[in-house]
């Protein structure tokens, strides 16, 4: 019987050991279902800007961004199409507004869908755990589309945020049945510690 215990309690603790181990998330990924939000210059004279708040789990790292930018290469009431050879930025900022780093990314295309990434490493941006807001948005007079999950919260820990004048808001945040931006972001865990005992702790416990 002591035999039976010990080792049902010794797989009880590497089944701990190996949940404990898999500490915070190495990723956040949210993608489109048909949503396509506006992105720059608009025929109305607004320059739109799109954002998503986050919660990031753990101190640690962010390493980078994407978002799915939708291009058409068509002018649309007047403006021009963002395409290859212009450039986007992407921000991350608290959600009391200061930003804590950008930046920008040369397109290579213009027309279709693709996931444009921004790389954080370079200096590295450490993150506190807490909540975020990343943005994007063009300087140039030109418009495209980045996708977006529609008409619903597919992302319950943040909201999408939308701006009418660009990198210089105000950022407003959306509720959720406007639904979240499309983004991926690549992050670094802080693990939790898994606890370890030795083989005579084990049986000690049974005495």
């Amino acid at each position: 019987m002591q035999a039976w215990m010990t080792r049902t309690l010794l797989f009880a603790l590497v089944a701990t050991a190996a949940g404990n181990a898999a500490g915070c998330p190495a990723s956040l990924d949210v993608f489109a279902n048909g949503g396509k939000a506006w992105l720059g210059m608009s025929a109305g004279g607004f320059i739109a800007g799109e954002g998503q708040s986050f919660h990031h789990d753990c101190d640690g790292a962010l390493y980078t961004v994407a978002v799915q930018l939708v291009l058409d290469g068509q002018n649309a009431g007047g403006v021009p199409p963002l395409g290859a050879g212009d450039t986007i930025y992407m921000q991350v900022r608290t959600l009391g507004g200061s930003v804590l780093a950008t930046r920008a990314q040369v397109l290579d295309f213009s027309a279709g869908a693709q996931w444009v990434v921004f790389d954080f490493t370079t200096p590295t941006l450490h993150l506190p755990g807490g909540d975020y807001l990343v943005v994007c948005f063009t300087a140039s007079a030109k418009q495209g589309r980045v996708g977006y999950f529609q008409n619903g919260d597919a992302y319950g820990a943040g909201v999408r945020y939308i701006s009418e004048m660009g990198e210089f808001g105000p950022w407003t945040a959306l509720t959720p049945e406007y639904g979240d931006l499309a983004f991926m972001m690549t992050l670094e865990g802080d693990p939790v510690a898994a606890e370890h005992s030795t083989w005579g702790a084990v049986k000690a416990a049974y005495r």
